[in-house]
């Protein structure tokens, strides 16, 4: 038997006990203060370690630690052969667990995932904004922190997915809204219940007679929007037509529109503060949305005999029929007259920025008018929240003062011819602006109904 060294606190078991068998090199024996019983320590190849991070401290982002186990024995001959069995075990337990992980991982969602997207990308990829699509949906599956990848239970087979582990994911969710923007989540929630239903639907023919658990109810939590009053939406722009030196509201022929001042190195120019208040008012009198911004062209509007005009947006969501949308205020025929002058074919919007062939979204339209609108809004109404400058803050005004301008609109049939005309429902009006104006409309009305009360009787008396 081969002597060991005096005082002794670590002894490797392959140089120092010669024990044979398949074990990890640097496995120790390893003697800790205040007992005589002495611990096995190794630190495995990462592909071999059970545990989570692979052994990293601090979450997964610090250094490998060693696995320590006690042996039971204060012999340290008896110790190093317990040591090799030990590590035999947890290697092992672990490949078993890898085993039953690719069992469980042949029906996770990961595989449902996988089979759904490939198939429905072939049957969007002729679709118009497919590209946007595909961001969007892995987004919902690879988004660092809550998307669906990085879920443990998406990890594991579809039928041991519980309604506990749908409950503590829209607590994370639920916790994700209210950080960044002091709600309850409920549009996210919904988002990935859909997108799991999806996935799920694929794996019922795997379990046939199963019972997948019900999600948590989603409690929609409805905000006032944000909207420009009357005097901030004619404030933004009069500031407009000074920042494109008085030329956005006059008639202007194609040359001359084109001759505008103009850099392609600086979005801050003459000709852009023009097709900045084209959009706007185009917005204003057409209740569009952000989607046809890059898209809407001079073609697609037509002059009526009773001196209107319409406007057929040739593409519209999930490629539906041809939608009509016509101008609500009397001025928007005016306003169609100067566009269509300077405008007369093609795109309506930054004509010359370029639009991928068959992908407008793809096209920097969008993001330049943002940049404009936050320009323009920074300059021209203070206090405004930077966060709320962007271009649905001006569809919401185009509503919200249109709405309170002719109540009528609010009362069936009218409410259903206006909401088709604006591209969304009656409900999201009445959800989106109408209790609101309601409940201010109510507020005003009975703050002029109701006397002055005793509180401000008694104040005058102790003044006088």
């Amino acid at each position: 038997m081969k002597a060991l060294p005096e005082n002794w606190t670590t002894l490797n078991v392959s140089r120092d006990f010669g024990v044979r068998g398949s074990y990890p090199q640097n496995l120790r024996i390893k003697r800790l203060p205040h007992t005589r019983v002495l611990y096995a320590e190794w630190l495995p190849e990462p592909d071999d370690d059970p545990r989570p991070h692979q052994g990293r401290s601090k979450g997964g982002i610090g250094k490998r630690l060693t696995i320590r186990i006690s042996t039971g024995t204060d012999d340290p001959f008896e110790a190093a052969k317990r040591a090799v069995v030990l590590v035999q075990q947890q290697l092992e337990k672990h490949k078993k667990t890898l085993q039953e992980e690719a069992r469980e991982g042949e029906h996770s969602l990961l595989r449902y995932w996988d089979q759904w997207f490939e198939s429905e990308s072939i049957r969007r990829e002729t679709q118009r904004n497919f590209k946007r699509w595909c961001r969007e949906e892995e987004l919902k599956w690879e988004a660092e922190g809550y998307g669906l990848k990085h879920q443990p239970w998406a990890q594991r087979s579809a039928n041991k997915i519980t309604s506990q582990d749908y409950r503590e994911y829209f607590a994370l969710l639920e916790r994700r809204a209210r950080a960044s923007k002091n709600s309850n989540g409920s549009g996210m929630k919904a988002q990935q219940k859909t997108l799991i239903n999806k996935l799920l639907s694929l794996a019922e023919s795997d379990f046939p007679g199963h019972a997948f658990p019900r999600f948590p109810s989603i409690s929609k939590q409805t905000r006032q929007v944000k909207h420009l009053s009357k005097t901030e939406w004619e404030s933004l722009l009069k500031g407009v037509v000074d920042l494109s030196h008085g030329t956005a509201t006059r008639t202007l022929k194609p040359s001359e529109y084109r001759g505008l001042d103009w850099n392609q190195n600086n979005r801050i120019n003459q000709r852009n503060w023009v097709d900045l208040h084209d959009a706007l008012l185009m917005e204003w009198f057409f209740y569009l949305r952000a989607e046809d911004m890059y898209r809407i062209k001079s073609e697609w509007f037509r002059e009526q005999e009773d001196g209107t005009v319409i406007c057929n947006l040739e593409t519209t969501k999930k490629d539906r029929p041809l939608h009509q949308t016509t101008h609500y205020r009397p001025d928007g025929y005016r306003f169609w007259k100067r566009l269509t002058i300077r405008k007369p074919r093609g795109y309506l919007v930054l004509p010359h920025i370029e639009r991928p062939a068959g992908n407008p979204a793809d096209s920097h339209v969008l993001k330049t008018l943002n940049f404009l609108l936050k320009y323009a809004m920074s300059e021209f109404l203070d206090g405004f929240p930077s966060e709320e400058m962007k271009w649905t803050t001006i569809r919401h005004t185009a509503f919200r003062l249109t709405l309170e301008e002719d109540p009528s609109l609010a009362i069936p049939p009218k409410i259903n011819s206006f909401a088709d005309n604006g591209h969304t429902s009656p409900q999201q009006l009445r959800d989106t602006y109408l209790r609101f104006i309601d409940a201010e409309r109510t507020a005003r009305e009975t703050r002029e109904t109701i006397s002055e009360g005793l509180w401000t009787m008694t104040k005058r008396v102790v003044k006088d």
